[in-house]
């Protein structure tokens, strides 16, 4: 018995050596300068807001005197960088970019204050901060579509006209079909792939205190070869299922933001508890659903669903875009917004 012992002993031992040995080499093997961009607590130089006790990395563009458009980033946990092509609007529009509490440039919170309920009272705050008297324009992309609805749902009269571009799911029945169709099935060459983002994250220094898994979300998510996504439900987001047809610019992507909410779709028991459609109806104007050609995750009969909802709703193709519409084929989609938004 003792015997077996020390073997079992000795080869424990063996297998702490050689774990640490390969954390050593690994964690060497990777070393290099991986920088994070500051927010706008590290650099007050950054275009920032700030309401209440929340500061946003913030930025307008056009005529303050004409109608408000309010940009909302996907996500949740991205910036608005990759919607800057709707600047163009800024001819006839004033433009409210900004990146939500706690994501891209804006200072990082406490995961405790990462609620769809703060999402929803920020975007209420600021609209009251850029049009107190009048009602603005909203366009949403992806979780910012969602933002966009939920917002509509409690405040309908403040809203003249509204875009959901792509928003990923607004009901517990449509998340549900979402995370069935996201099952992911990691190869070898993925994990091998997050390992290294992973010891990578371990050389970065600073800004702040979440800037290391911040790197190794966007790493991991943003960073990997095509190769590697092309047995990813995430590749089906874009067309030919090549990620590199997609326009993905960021500055920086919040890891907490985006586990903190998604995770708080559930309750206690793992059921999901999403609701962002009632009180929809009684915004009585059109809304206008943008969807792009490519999308087999979320695309055209994914969004017939979330459209039965609206009182009045129109449905628009992007023709050879997938889910990063706005920067894959930004004249198109600029042509259907003005459009909307031009109707009486």
């Amino acid at each position: 018995m003792k015997k077996a012992l020390k073997i079992i002993g000795k080869s424990l031992l063996i297998i702490i050596a050689l774990l640490l040995s390969l954390f050593i080499i690994f964690y060497i093997s990777t070393m290099g300068d991986y920088e994070m961009p500051k927010t706008v607590e590290q650099d007050s130089s950054i275009p920032h807001l700030k309401i209440e006790n929340t500061t946003f990395h913030l930025e307008t563009f056009g005529n303050d005197t004409n109608d408000v458009v309010v940009i909302l980033h996907g996500g949740p946990g991205n910036d608005y960088r990759y919607l800057l092509d709707l600047k163009e609007l800024s001819d006839n529009y004033f433009l409210v970019f900004y990146d939500q509490r706690g994501t891209g440039l804006s200072p990082r919170v406490n995961a405790e204050e990462l609620t769809l309920e703060n999402m929803i009272h920020d975007l209420n705050n600021i609209i009251n901060h850029f049009s107190p008297n009048k009602k603005v324009n909203i366009i949403g992309h992806s979780w910012g579509g969602m933002l966009a609805s939920g917002y509509l749902a409690q405040y309908p009269e403040k809203v003249n006209k509204i875009v959901l571009a792509e928003p990923g799911m607004l009901t517990s029945e449509k998340a549900e079909e979402f995370i069935e169709k996201f099952q992911a099935k990691f190869s070898f060459g993925f994990l091998w792939h997050a390992g290294k983002c992973w010891f990578e994250s371990l050389h970065v220094d600073g800004p702040d205190d979440q800037a290391s898994q911040d790197y190794f979300f966007t790493s991991l998510s943003f960073n990997a070869s095509p190769e590697l996504f092309k047995n990813h439900p995430m590749s089906k987001y874009f067309c030919n299922q090549n990620i590199e047809s997609a326009s993905m610019n960021y500055w920086r992507y919040s890891y907490l933001a985006n586990r903190t909410i998604f995770m708080s779709l559930f309750d206690n028991d793992g059921n999901i508890n999403l609701d962002l459609v009632s009180g929809v109806e009684n915004f009585p104007n059109k809304v206008l659903f943008l969807i792009s050609e490519c999308n087999q995750l979320i695309g055209e009969e994914f969004q017939k669903d979330h459209i039965e909802y609206f009182n009045k709703a129109e449905m628009v193709i992007i023709k050879n875009a997938g889910h990063s519409m706005i920067g894959e084929q930004p004249q198109d989609c600029l042509v259907a917004i003005r459009k909307y938004f031009n109707e009486q």
